[in-house]
């Protein structure tokens, strides 16, 4: 069922543009006015209800309609009357939900919801057009914005004030097709420009057929000129078309004749160089001797600089080989000569005792020896950190030790003084529990007395203040006295026993947790100095290597030996390392003894490092002088260079000028000798071809007037057959035209037709509102008339006959009174919840109090309609509530107060006009 109803009942918005939070509005009276400040959310909640009836709001280009300051989802819900059922709409996000009469809630697609509210009629070409013009309807069937309003009072804005009243009729998407057809028609082309196009193609068409008529005689005359062209020119053959020929002809006489004039240009430069080309060949010859000559004697100074460089290379050998002999003795030597200093140290002397000690035999005797090298490094590392950190680790020794010397242990059984202590306490409380049943004030005052008289040893009564002179006198008047009964001088005795045995248990807990502490304490700096012990061990190895346990029995007096042993060892593996090397290059045969060895060596050694010295003392003074001989003779080989670059720098000048002279020479003469004769024969030869080029220039000239006759017949061809394709064009872009003027009379006929029928059964009830709100009572009635392209309003007033014309005589709030009239009529007829959004903003102060008698008489009389006004006016919300303040038996009016802001959130507040 399409068209059907709806009427508000309240909405709920959330996080919706200027609302951050939840804001709850009820619009269940016949008229509710939404009053607040500009900007604190008014139009928000007409945007809010038009974006949940159509997912969109014209008025807005985003899409994204969250507040900034918002939380949560984007959502708009509402309970309504749909044809008189209770439905719930909610919409969040792109989904639609619809509830009705307390069923549950099912997805909707837009389409279908549209057609729900929208009568059959609204429809368009594709889906998205009949969307478009589905929302179009209902949102201007039921909202009335400021703006709308504010082009109903602009004389301007004619065609936007048509449009906007025939959206308050619900005829809106009908003149926006009115207004497309007629743009449409507009966008036509236009057809004057064909028109146009085809008288200029005739009178062309006239003026060729007339030229070729006078200029056919000269065809026999054109033929034989391109005749003789072709005989003078063969290549390419003639084709036979008079046109195409003379083309090939015009083409064949201009190639020639720049042909000759590229001749001529080369003669007047030949003229212009020739005495400079005679003076450059005779500098060439002198230039190519003296070259010979230069380079002849770089030759020879480039076959000494080779010899004396084989020379020097060989020197520069010996001495580099002798030096680096040298170096490479010395080096060994310098290692080998640590022996005595090494096998003296007194941490590794009992190995040497015996004399003549072997390699091997060291080696096992020697533990630090047989290490790798990455061992031996990393122990000697370990030494020194432990020389430097001595103080430390003694230190931490000895704290060890003290620890495990003094042991702390652990409280036995605290659990069980904890438990006692707890009885205890629970003992002394029933106890006390028992005594204030049996004592009234007065008795724990004097229970209270004699127990701190027992307990402390001073003369005065606490009570009294009397002073007995000393503690013993008071305790005796008061034990002397029977100041208590038996139950409670009895419960008091059990109560001073309680607290004594709270008081000795708390004691031993307090003990046992202290014991407690302690054992922690001492638990925590054993762990502590374990800890850095074993961070010491790991970083030294130094229980690995001395095979030990701990570090109770670490001696500092013991680290500079171990140091000791382990430079020895290293200093040892590097004599050896280099022994072998020593060795292996002189081919000694090595001997048991590791002293005896070590001699060979260093006599090898010192005999090779005298060698290779007195070679390298021989070779470096020759080397020295056969590097000065190789610089001189190189300086001389650059000098000649240079010169032999400026003699080839002239060379290659001169020779470009006489190079160019040649090549333009062979150009125009070809090989014969450069002398004046054939200078002048090939000169004389140019100038009669120049005459050619004038006779077969005018013989062109004189055939391009004839030739052209051909290329007009083929251009009249060409312009006959554009002619005819123009016309086709032309009359198909009138009939077009005629076409679309055709059916923009039909529809506009169509829209006048249904607007006259729109309005006939609103013509009396809008008369009626406009009469009422019509302050000054000048105009009585309205009426409409049609007009050239639209229908006319026209008004009756007293004293004219005739009907007026409205937009003539109508003043700007009386267009406002004419277009709320229509609305509040339709709205009459159509019910359901309508919204104005400051409806009365440009209306003076009577004819202001004539419109709210209007709303006044709309609530009170038209039950089937509710009226939602939006405005930022105080005196109208004040004066509203005031026209409704002597009904007091029915809910017309609802004042909403709208405070605050999307930053901070807004707030509403109720007022109706019935007591609550």
């Amino acid at each position: 069922m399409n068209n059907q109803s709806i009427k508000f009942l309240s909405v709920s918005i959330r996080n919706f543009r200027g609302v951050p939070r939840e804001l709850v509005i009820p619009l269940d009276a016949p008229l509710t006015v939404i009053h607040a400040a500009n900007g604190t959310g008014k139009s928000t909640i007409c945007y809010a209800l038009e974006w949940l009836l159509t997912g969109k709001v014209e008025d807005l280009i985003t899409t994204d309609f969250a507040c900034q300051w918002g939380e949560g989802v984007t959502s708009v819900s509402a309970t309504c009357l749909i044809g008189e059922v209770p439905h719930k709409l909610t919409r969040e996000g792109g989904s639609l939900w619809i509830s009705k009469d307390g069923t549950k809630k099912k997805k909707i697609k837009d389409d279908d919801f549209l057609n729900l509210l929208t009568p059959a009629s609204i429809s368009g070409r594709t889906p998205h057009a009949v969307r478009k013009a589905k929302r179009g309807w209902l949102r201007n069937s039921r909202w009335l914005y400021s703006n709308s309003l504010s082009l109903l009072i602009d004389n301007s804005k004619a065609e936007e004030r048509q449009q906007i009243f025939a959206d308050i009729l619900g005829l809106g998407h009908l003149t926006s097709t009115l207004r497309e057809l007629r743009d449409y028609r507009k966008e036509l082309p236009n057809t004057k420009g064909l028109q146009d196009s085809v008288s200029r193609l005739s009178t062309e068409i006239l003026e060729l057929e007339t030229k070729l008529a006078e200029s056919s005689p000269w065809k026999e005359r054109a033929a034989g000129h391109l005749s003789k062209i072709f005989e003078a020119f063969p290549q390419p053959p003639a084709t036979g078309s008079q046109g195409e020929d003379f083309k090939l002809a015009q083409l064949q006489v201009r190639l020639f004749e720049q042909r000759v004039q590229h001749d001529l240009g080369i003669f007047r430069f030949l003229s212009g160089q020739w005495a400079q080309y005679h003076a450059g060949q005779s500098q060439l010859s002198v230039l190519r001797q003296t070259l010979a000559g230069l380079l002849e004697a770089s030759q020879a100074l480039s076959n000494e600089h080779s010899k004396l460089s084989a020379d020097l290379s060989a020197a520069q050998v010996k001495a580099a080989d002798g030096e680096r002999s040298v170096t490479w003795a010395k080096e060994r030597l310098d290692v080998l000569s640590q022996w005595e200093a090494t096998t003296s140290d007194p941490s590794i002397g009992e190995y040497f005792s015996s004399g003549g000690v072997s390699q091997d035999n060291l080696q096992q005797r020697f533990v630090e020896l047989s290490w790798f090298a990455d061992k031996q490094e990393a122990w000697l590392q370990s030494v020194n950190y432990l020389i430097q950190n001595s103080v430390t680790v003694v230190d931490l020794a000895r704290q060890k030790q003290d620890l495990l010397s003094n042991v702390v242990q652990p409280p036995a059984d605290i659990v069980n003084i904890a438990r006692l202590a707890d009885e205890a306490k629970g003992v002394r409380v029933k106890a006390e529990s028992d005594f204030n049943a049996f004592s009234s004030v007065l008795d724990k005052l004097r229970a209270m007395g004699r127990e701190i008289a027992h307990s402390h040893n001073v003369g005065h009564c606490p009570l009294c203040n009397y002073d007995w002179q000393s503690s013993d006198k008071l305790r005796l008047q008061i034990a002397g006295e029977q100041l208590l009964m038996p139950e409670l001088s009895d419960a008091a005795r059990r109560l001073s026993e309680a607290r004594q045995n709270e008081q000795e248990n708390l004691a031993k807990l307090a003990l046992a947790n202290n014991q407690k502490a302690s054992y922690e304490a001492y638990s925590a700096r054993l762990r502590t100095v374990d800890g850095e012990l074993a961070a010491i061990a790991n970083k030294t190895k130094y229980l690995e290597n001395m095979a030990v346990a701990d570090f109770s029995n670490f001696d500092v007096g013991n680290l500079p030996y171990l140091q000791g042993r382990i430079k020895a060892a290293i200093s040892l593996r590097q004599i050896f390392e280099k022994l072998a090397e020593v060795e292996g290059v002189f081919q000694i045969v090595p001997a048991e003894g590791v002293g005896q060895r070590i001699s060979r060596a260093r006599v090898n050694l010192i005999g090779y490092r005298d060698y290779y010295q007195a070679q390298a003392n021989q070779a470096n003074p020759e080397k020295q002088r056969l590097t000065h001989l190789v610089q001189g003779i190189m300086e001389n080989i650059q000098a000649k260079s240079r010169e032999i670059d400026g003699v080839n720098s002239n060379i290659a000048a001169t020779s470009q000028t006489v190079g160019r002279f040649d090549t333009h020479w062979k150009e125009v003469v070809g090989e014969e000798p450069v002398v004046a004769d054939s200078y002048n024969s090939a000169l004389a030869k140019v100038e009669a071809e120049r005459a050619q080029v004038d006779t077969f220039k005018t013989m062109v000239a004189e055939c391009e007037a004839v030739v052209s006759i051909d290329s007009d017949s083929g251009r009249l061809t060409k312009l006959k057959l554009k002619k005819e394709e123009l016309s086709k064009k032309l009359e198909a872009g009138k009939n077009y035209i005629a076409e679309a003027d055709r059916t923009i009379d039909s529809y506009a006929l169509h829209v006048k037709k249904l607007t006259t029928s729109s309005l006939a059964p609103l013509l009396s009830p809008a008369a009626e509102l406009f009469s009422r709100m019509h302050a000054n009572e000048v105009y009585k009635g309205l009426s409409v008339s049609e007009g050239d392209e639209a229908l006319k309003w026209t008004v009756f007033a007293e004293g004219h006959e005739f009907a007026l014309d409205a937009e003539e005589k109508f003043s700007q709030g009386q267009r406002q009174d004419l277009a709320l009239s229509l609305y509040l009529a339709r709205a009459r007829n159509t019910g359901g919840s309508f919204f104005l959004d400051e409806p009365i903003a440009h209306l003076d102060d009577l004819n202001r109090v004539a419109m709210l008698d209007i709303f006044r008489l709309v609530a009170t009389s038209m039950p089937n309609m509710n009226l939602i006004l939006t405005t930022a006016s105080d005196a109208l919300a004040r004066h509203m509530a005031q026209k409704f303040s002597s009904i007091t038996d029915r809910h017309l009016l609802s004042t909403i107060q709208l405070e605050g802001n999307p930053r901070t959130g807004v707030t509403v507040s109720v007022t109706k006009n019935v007591p609550a």
